[in-house]
């Protein structure tokens, strides 16, 4: 019996040791976490704990690249992301600025290079930028529409990326350790070509200051977002159908995540499919185009065996009113004789 309450007693003061131990350890995260999960400490503490990922926290509903962009900001590599428009290029860098708890910053195209670096007035007041603010106290800066800037106002940051330090109006600044860059646009900086007529080629040299990730689309992920509308599903894969016609094609016309969530909104609220699809992917298609691609996805869609003809009602936000009509045929109504002539 003593020797059953010893194991007892042994057992009962190693589990406070070990939940004092973890207290400890947990409270040193949370620390840490609060002033930033890229503190060297934290590193140490995670890697002690033989810690070898973080689990991200709705990462299911984030692009699929989310992750791999994460990691590369939080060990501060510059990341440049093209796609076609409306892929959420701008809606990741907010996510990732969010779970690395740094302030988010946000520029367009830049024309000249005071928009970056910031100037001052007639009065000799120094009129900061969001770049200056991000790069001086740190924070994630997303520099969209990269392609669209002209480059050699982009030239100016070359220094701020290569060496960690730039000479602004106000004199030299050496970049915050937690400064972090994210570039994106429609191209790779080089091929302008698939109709952006206003994007320009970039500088090689400044292009050497980046990871380079085409960022395409997430089907899979839009069709979470599908799912989540009454008849999105069937909404969604018309719209895929479109898309790859208009990609066949190479037709000028943008089947994005943000228009399909776009329609899938308009939906929502009463609207057809097909005036969904007229108010958002076709809304500049010319009237033999539109005709062409309706035809074009009702094919698809029974080739691809989906449904063609869903039994729902006007109101339900899907028009049924393309639904193949039953031959309507001279049989008399019941109970009535016909009479021969």
């Amino acid at each position: 019996m003593d020797l059953f309450n010893n194991k007892k007693k042994i057992r009962e003061e190693i589990s406070k040791v070990l939940d004092e131990k973890l207290l400890e350890v947990s409270k040193e995260i949370i620390h840490h976490l609060e002033r930033g999960i890229t503190s060297k400490e934290l590193k140490v503490t995670l890697e002690s704990m033989d810690i070898k990922e973080i689990e991200l926290k709705d990462s299911k509903k984030q692009h699929f690249l989310f992750e791999t962009v994460l990691k590369l900001i939080a060990k501060n590599f510059n990341v440049y992301l093209y796609s076609a428009p409306g892929v959420g290029k701008t809606y990741m860098a907010q996510e990732i600025a969010k779970t690395l708890n740094l302030d988010f910053y946000f520029s367009g195209a830049v024309l000249e290079p005071y928009k970056l670096v910031g100037y001052k007035s007639a009065k000799g007041d120094y009129i900061e930028t969001d770049f200056y603010r991000c790069f001086k106290n740190g924070g994630l800066f997303l520099f969209d529409e990269m392609d669209a800037s002209n480059p050699e106002a982009l030239i100016t940051i070359n220094a701020a990326l290569a060496n960690g330090f730039l000479d602004f109006p106000v004199g030299r600044v050496v970049a915050h350790e937690r400064f972090r860059l994210i570039g994106a646009g429609n191209t790779n900086g080089i091929d302008i070509g698939n109709g952006y007529t206003a994007r320009q080629q970039l500088d090689i040299a400044t292009l050497d200051r980046f990871i380079f990730l085409e960022m395409p689309y997430d089907e899979k992920l839009e069709e979470k977002f599908a799912r989540g509308y009454a008849f999105g599903k069937q909404y969604y894969d018309r719209f895929i159908a479109a898309r790859k016609i208009v990609i066949a094609e190479k037709l000028p016309l943008i089947c994005s995540t943000r228009s399909l969530i776009l329609g899938l909104r308009l939906i929502s609220i009463g609207h057809s499919w097909k005036e969904a699809f007229e108010m958002t992917i076709l809304k500049t298609a010319l009237p033999k185009i539109k005709e062409r691609i309706y035809s074009l996805i009702e094919g698809y869609m029974k080739g691809s065996g989906l449904q063609t003809s869903p039994t729902i009602k006007k109101d339900d936000g899907i028009d049924s009113s393309n639904t193949t009509k039953k031959t309507v045929g001279t049989r008399p109504p019941v109970g009535r004789k016909t009479v021969a002539k």
